[in-house]
Formats: structure tokens, C-alpha cells, sequence
């Protein structure tokens, strides 16, 4: 059915409905289980994504360029349609620059995204662990982007080169299973906040992200209107299941949970990451601030109960290890810690995982 009118220009309705919808011009900066999720369900939704990764992947025009089996519906995108680079450099400025990488690739974002930028573009950054401010700190030597009086708080700073500069956090099963080959088994949950902006308000960096995600089939949302409380909320998941399934040398989530003695690690280090997220979060913001709410039981619960039902899950630090991949010890592992001696939370149990992790990291080169 056409929406045109007779004399050629667009109806009203498709004006209304455009404005509704906006279909935004996308950059996934990481092809792989997650980057890849997110940015096929993008496309499905009707926006013009295209794809980095490092090696492209082989195959006919009338065979999937990008394939993913999902218990929310599969995604199939021939590869006729699937616009994948292996250099960003070759690829248009974005609206909205998606970066799926591994902490252990902070360093390189700058020079990946910087030739997606314009000064409207806003970016997430999907990815474990603690990395603002050392990502912010990268951006700005990359683009001599000097700090102001402004930019002093955590979530108050600006970056020049784009418009907003936001953290993701994905709470998500999903494994790579080949090139071009997602599989998402589990859950789905994207949550992001400001790192940096330009904005006028905070309430419109919120209504942005709503209008990209809103209307994207698969991709439930929430919205940290602070994203260091965000950080640490996932991490008390991250630190005890991704920990105990390296620090075990190798094991699935289902058999953490139904240990007692690995279930019981699994709440300790929860208990002590919760700990260490309330102290830090009030030593920046102050025990009374409005701009936060502490951890809690709550968290912990919605985490033991995801968990509770993941099944024979393999932690993406997991499958790192037993693939002798690069592991994200830093900032997922590292970070947490020093930052919890620094305020001189006692954390055991937690210091004693990330040990046998980065031992695994020495044995290994990881």
C-alpha cells in the first residue's frame, strides 16, 4: 500500500509514523555473540546497520551472511544484506556507533570508533567491568579532547567528539558458534546510562536510548540513570559465576549453582561485591545523595535466579580460557578489587577467585 498522495510527497501518516519509528543509520563495532545479537535484532527493526569485525566472514550471496537461533525467534540476514567491514574506516558516520568488544580490547576502541563520529553520534558501549573512566581517558588523548571544570564528577563529564557516550550492560546467554553463527539461549536484558554528554538534559540522553531500543523485538530494556551503580549491579554477577567458572578450570554456571559448597562461594562473593559497589558509591556521591540507591538483596536475588535457570551456560571469561583467548582479568576482575582495598572493604573471597584467575591468565599468555 502506498502513503504517498497524489501529488508525489509523503503522507501524513508515514510523516507520523516516521517520526514514531526513526530509523537511525547503526554501526555494531564487534561481530560477535553479543554485538551480533543486538545488531541483527536492530536490523530486523527496520534500521541500517552495518557490522566491524576482523575477519570477514566467506560466503555465497544466497547463503546467510549472519545467522541467529534465538529462543525469542532466529534471525536470518542473507549476506547479500549484511554490511560487514573489517576496517571502520570504510564504513559511514553513524547515528549510533555499538561497541561489542572485550575489556581486553579497551585500548583499541578509540581508533575504531573515532572514524564513525560526528558530533551527533551517540555511542554504546556494551562490555564487562569497570572501564569508564579509562575509556573516557583513551577518547580524549586520541582526540586531544582536554579536560574542563566541568568535568569533574563521574556521569557529568563531555567528550567533543560525539554526543553521548553511554555504558551497556548486557544480561544475555549468547555464544558464537562459528562466523556469521549466533546462538542466544537465555534471557536478553540491555541496561545502559551516560558515561558523557553534550545534552541539554540527562532526561534526553534517557528518551535516545528508549527511541533506539523501544520498539526492537528481543531486546527488553532498562535505564541506570547511574551508570557506576549499573557497573557494579552486573558485576554481582559477573565476579562470582564468570570467577568460579575459570577459578574451577573450566566450568558451566548449572554446576555452580548446584554445588552448596560453589553456591555458597557464589553468595559470599556477592555479598562482598555488593559491599565494596554501596562503599564506592557513596564515597563518590555521598550517603545521602538522591543520585543513588544501595545494592541489596534484591539484586542478589534477581541474580541467584537468572542463574537458577541457565542451565549448562559457559561464561564468555570461561570459554576465554579454555579457547586460550585473551581473558578480562583488568577491569572485570582486577578493577573491582583494588578498588574495594582502596576503601578498605574486606573482600576474601573475591581476592582469593580473581588469584587463581589471573594464576590461569600467567600459566596460559592469557
Amino acid at each position: 500500500i502506498s502513503n504517498t498522495t497524489s501529488d508525489g510527497t509523503v503522507s501524513q501518516l508515514e510523516q507520523e509514523t516516521s517520526q514514531a519509528n526513526p530509523r537511525y543509520k547503526i554501526a555494531v563495532v564487534g561481530a560477535g555473540a553479543v554485538g551480533s545479537y543486538y545488531g541483527a535484532r536492530l536490523q530486523e527493526a527496520g534500521h541500517d546497520c552495518q557490522f566491524y569485525t576482523k575477519t570477514i566472514p566467506k560466503v555465497e550471496d544466497d547463503q546467510a551472511g549472519l545467522l541467529v537461533t534465538s529462543i525469542d525467534g532466529d534471525i536470518e540476514i542473507p549476506a547479500s544484506k549484511w554490511q560487514v567491514f573489517n576496517d571502520t574506516a570504510q564504513m559511514q558516520k553513524a547515528d549510533w556507533v555499538i561497541v561489542a568488544l572485550k575489556s581486553s580490547s579497551l585500548h583499541v576502541i578509540p581508533d575504531l570508533i573515532l572514524p564513525l563520529l560526528q558530533p551527533t553520534s551517540r555511542v554504546l558501549v556494551i562490555m564487562n567491568g569497570l572501564i569508564e573512566d579509562d575509556l573516557i581517558e583513551m577518547i580524549r588523548e586520541k582526540t586531544n579532547d582536554h579536560v574542563n571544570a566541568n568535568d569533574t564528577d563521574r556521569g557529568h563529564q563531555h567528550l567533543s567528539c560525539l554526543k553521548t557516550l553511554y555504558g551497556g550492560m548486557a544480561l544475555i546467554c549468547s555464544n558464537r558458534l562459528g562466523p556469521g553463527r549466533i546462538d542466544h539461549s537465555y534471557a536478553g536484558l540491555l541496561s545502559a546510562g551516560v558515561a558523557a554528554s553534550t545534552s541539554q538534559s540527562p532526561k534526553e540522553d534517557e528518551e535516545a536510548f528508549r527511541s533506539l531500543f523501544g520498539t526492537v523485538h528481543g531486546v527488553p530494556i532498562t535505564y541506570d540513570s547511574n551508570l557506576l551503580r549499573g557497573r557494579w549491579k552486573k558485576m554481582v554477577w559477573n565476579l562470582p559465576f564468570n570467577g568460579i567458572s575459570v577459578a574451577m578450570g573450566g566450568i558451566t554456571v548449572d554446576q555452580i549453582v548446584q554445588d552448596p559448597g560453589l553456591r555458597q562461594l557464589a553468595i559470599n562473593i556477592m555479598d562482598e561485591t555488593i559491599a565494596a559497589a554501596n562503599i564506592e558509591l557513596a564515597s563518590v556521591y555521598g550517603e545521602d545523595s538522591d543520585e543513588w540507591e544501595p545494592l541489596g538483596e534484591a539484586e542478589k536475588d534477581q541474580m541467584m535466579t537468572l542463574s537458577d535457570n541457565m542451565g549448562p551456560y559457559k561464561t564468555s571469561t570461561m570459554l576465554d580460557m579454555t579457547n586460550r583467548r585473551a581473558m578480562e582479568v583488568k577491569y572485570m576482575f582486577r578493577e573491582p578489587v583494588e578498588r574495594a582495598e582502596k576503601l578498605e572493604v574486606p573482600v576474601p573471597h573475591l581476592s582469593t577467585v580473581v588469584a587463581m584467575i589471573e594464576a590461569y591468565q600467567r600459566k596460559y599468555g592469557l
